[in-house]
């Protein structure tokens, strides 16, 4: 997503043009239903899009025709909105809108060459204690959401533990041990509800795949999460492995966590990829003790070509 700042610059302007086909909303805009926001860039420049809704206790894609992204950037980017942004399933502080997309009389936050409705953004001020890297990326709402109330217990050896779940995922695709690259492999734990044990999350994604070339040289990729629900040991209960041509694989990683339905338990955002395509925002929700895939949606920047 940062590297939408550079193409932002130096493109013609985005043109309204009437007598397109629009697709049906998926909401009406005038009943500002809570969106979901993701909250990434800088300190000196930190922006904020809209990338998911919640209708009905769902959380579903955003459809608009044109005039009514324009409405959403007019109801949710007022500037000195604040919002609630979160990490790791945690409150983590706010963004301030500081300007919206489409101020009147003036030029788009943003413009992509070739495209006449760009998706809205605002420019924010970001407020909190969290440690930050160079870059940054948080999720925000437009309304107070709900957090793990305390940390989930997480196995004491935790490397140990999501190596061991990696192994499970990997040997029914017929790999090994030896398709663990050390250098890109990461495993974390996560609080996915109160009370309950930690979920593993074992993720692979190979800095050099492609080093022969763009999408060329083999490649072996996993997020596979796994949890523990009846105390009897950990069990995979999502993965995704591939292992082949760098421009083939679908790569997957963990963008963060919420509970955005009020269930109890948190959805997972997922961004998914691969060469030269677009991004896809997945969402998982837990379901009979396993994780499904329940929304992709492309992470398209330009919503109408020219």
């Amino acid at each position: 997503m940062l590297s939408i700042l550079a193409l932002a610059a130096g493109c013609d302007k985005a043109k309204q043009e009437p007598g397109d086909d629009s697709p049906p909303p998926s909401f009406d805009v005038a009943t500002k239903p809570p969106l979901v926001f993701q909250a990434f860039g800088t300190l000196d420049s930190a922006r904020l899009v809209p990338i998911a809704a919640v209708i009905h206790g769902s959380v579903k894609p955003i459809e608009l025709p044109d005039a009514d992204w324009r409405r959403l950037d007019s109801a949710y980017f007022q500037p000195g909105t604040e919002y609630p942004v979160y990490r790791d399933g945690q409150h983590a502080g706010t963004v301030v809108v500081s300007r919206r997309m489409w101020e009147p009389d003036s030029e788009p936050l943003y413009e992509l060459p070739g495209c006449r409705e760009a998706r809205p953004m605002a420019a924010v001020t970001l407020k909190t204690r969290a440690s930050l890297d160079p870059a940054f990326e948080f999720l925000s709402l437009s309304v107070a959401g709900g957090s793990a109330p305390t940390r989930a217990q997480a196995p004491r050896d935790l490397g140990a533990a999501v190596r061991a779940i990696a192994l499970l995922a990997l040997r029914t695709e017929g790999l090994d041990t030896v398709d663990i690259d050390t250098a890109s492999f990461s495993a974390r734990a996560i609080s996915m509800a109160g009370g309950s044990r930690a979920t593993l999350v074992a993720n692979q994604v190979d800095a050099n795949a492609g080093d022969t070339g763009p999408g060329a040289g083999h490649t072996t990729h996993f997020l596979v999460l796994g949890d523990d629900a009846d105390g009897k040991g950990y069990q995979v209960t999502y993965k995704h492995v591939e292992s082949g041509e760098a421009r083939l694989v679908e790569f997957q990683r963990l963008l963060d966590h919420l509970d955005l339905t009020g269930d109890g338990t948190d959805e997972i955002f997922v961004e998914s990829w691969r060469y030269a395509s677009t991004n896809d925002l997945l969402v998982l929700t837990r379901t009979n003790g396993k994780w499904h895939e329940t929304l992709r949606v492309p992470q398209q920047w330009c919503i109408r070509q020219r």
